[in-house]
């Protein structure tokens, strides 16, 4: 019996460390933190932002974004990778982890050597590494990322820069 509760406990614990696949693109809808502008992204139309109290489109880009953050002012964004908080494991330091854009413009790329200079800061998990998450926008018009070895850093959306 205890070897039954050990090779449970430990197919519990693989599975917990599995990746999960990704779902299929789909409409992404996401709203800023005051909830008066909107990011619409499309798999076929592409993504628009749009001023919710004037039902009227502000913007637009070209593609497809699973994960969009989008600040109050209606005039900056942020995209995330699509693989979201998981690398390839034959990743290159080059890999665009956040673009900033401001009004349709892209003027940013956050890359992995941005965040990772070193990669023992890194999660490996059964198939990809961890980065870290994408916390969101808060009330000062941040963007909050947390690398996976707990490390925050604040962006400010309208330069990209980090605060």
């Amino acid at each position: 019996m205890r070897a039954l509760v050990v090779v449970a406990l430990t197919i519990a614990v693989c599975a917990a460390k599995a990746d999960t696949p990704l779902p299929a693109p789909a409409l992404v809808s996401t709203m800023s933190r005051n909830g008066s502008i909107r990011a619409v992204s499309h798999p076929k139309a592409g993504t628009r932002i749009e001023d919710v109290k004037q039902h009227k489109v502000l913007w637009s880009l070209p593609g497809w974004y699973r994960s969009i953050f989008v600040a109050d002012d209606g005039k900056h964004l942020v995209t995330q990778y699509n693989g979201l908080n998981l690398l390839p494991i034959n990743f290159s330091d080059d890999l665009i982890l956040l673009t900033f854009w401001r009004e349709g413009t892209r003027f940013r790329d956050g890359r992995v050597r941005d965040f990772l200079p070193d990669r023992r800061t890194l999660a490996r998990t059964v198939s990809h590494y961890h980065w870290g998450n994408v916390i969101g926008i808060d009330a000062q018009g941040r963007l909050k990322v947390e690398r996976a070895d707990g490390k925050i850093f604040l962006f400010d959306v309208t330069t990209g820069n980090t605060i």
